[in-house]
């Protein structure tokens, strides 16, 4: 069996390219065997690595010439994200890389760009997990045209309820959520700032971690909403935290496609999302509100809350939204490619 590894940067739970490796690998498993490299970060799937047979190497364990030699003895290498593509550069074998988002600020470096336009000749296919991403990375790097293949993302659909939602017009509670680190890229203060505008019955609670968590929970205490709020820290039974909300809202500045987004229609929340590429392309356009626009984002919600038949009409659109990406045609797409490359080695 033909061996393919890949190389990423981490296994944490609560990121889309982590879920979406795993989703594939365990899809594939009976046509390819696996293997990760690790650059940084830790393996928070061991368990169901494990039992897939899927070895999983950390490069501070390997050494940069040990990830080279586990590299050079595949049969094609897949990599993912900086640093990933840097090291894959130096392997002697076929080597794909997926681009999952539209911008990454090190590009803004024009020695960057330069680099990287070099090292992009190398790879013998750049999977693009959208056509946003796909507009943006041409733009940005001089790489052939017919090199860059569009595979969108996909979600275990299977994970999730997909059972629609319904809200009375007494409800006493209505919970908002959203997934994501807390990192600048996912605007959380625009969701905190909404809070100052939507009445007692709502809560916000977000699943995650990351640097600027102490900062957004004094962001929370000086708007005076901290009691409408809750920082749940890393959730990593994903369905369950999604069945308890009534309403999710994606507020990112960018996404390479928004797994989350996809999750929480499968789950039949209604959804709300920024308008940008990654993202406008999955949620419904009537669901689409401007960056850090928390009026026009306040003003949808109540909206929706307001009027049960619009609301269960938004939860049934979204499951419907939700079946144009499931993973297993993403799994599909990838083995077509995989399969492709090794055949012309």
């Amino acid at each position: 069996m033909q061996k393919i590894v890949h190389i990423t940067n981490d296994l944490q739970r609560l990121g889309g390219v982590q879920r979406l490796l795993v989703d594939l690998m365990t899809l594939q498993n009976n046509d390819f065997k696996f293997e990760v490299i690790l650059t940084r970060g830790k393996n928070e799937y061991i368990d169901e690595l494990k039992a897939l047979g899927v070895e999983v190497f950390h490069k501070r364990d390997l050494g940069f010439f040990g990830v080279i030699k586990r590299l050079n003895a595949a049969d094609l290498v897949h990599t993912h994200l900086y640093p990933s593509i840097y090291i894959a550069y130096f392997t002697n074998t076929p080597t794909i890389v997926t681009e999952h988002n539209p911008h990454y600020r090190r590009r803004d470096l024009l020695f960057i760009k330069t680099l990287e336009s070099i090292i992009y000749k190398k790879f013998k296919k750049i999977i693009c997990i959208s056509e946003g991403v796909k507009t943006k990375f041409l733009e940005s790097i001089k790489a052939s045209i017919s090199k860059a293949y569009v595979i969108n993302n996909g979600v275990n659909l299977e994970r999730f309820s997909q059972t629609a939602k319904t809200l009375s017009a007494d409800a006493k509670v209505i919970n908002i959520g959203m997934v994501g680190r807390f990192a600048p890229q996912k605007d959380i203060k625009t969701l905190l700032k909404l809070m100052t505008l939507l009445d007692d019955r709502f809560v916000l609670n977000l699943a995650g971690d990351g640097e600027l968590r102490s900062e957004y929970e004094a962001y929370a205490l000086s708007l005076g909403i901290n009691n409408k709020v809750k920082f749940l820290g890393q959730v990593n039974d994903i369905p369950t935290f999604l069945n308890s909300l009534d309403i999710y809202v994606q507020s990112s500045h960018w996404e390479g496609f928004g797994i989350a987004v996809v999750e929480a229609m499968a789950a039949g929340l209604p959804t709300f999302a920024t308008n940008v590429e990654g993202l406008n392309h999955v949620v419904d356009q009537n669901s689409l509100f401007e960056v850090g626009d928390k009026k026009s984002l306040a003003f949808k919600i109540e909206g929706l809350v307001n009027d049960a038949e619009r609301f269960s009409h938004a939860s049934q659109l979204s499951i419907v939204r939700a079946k144009k990406f499931s993973i297993q045609q993403t799994a599909i797409e990838h083995s077509k490619v995989y399969a492709s490359l090794m055949e012309l080695n």
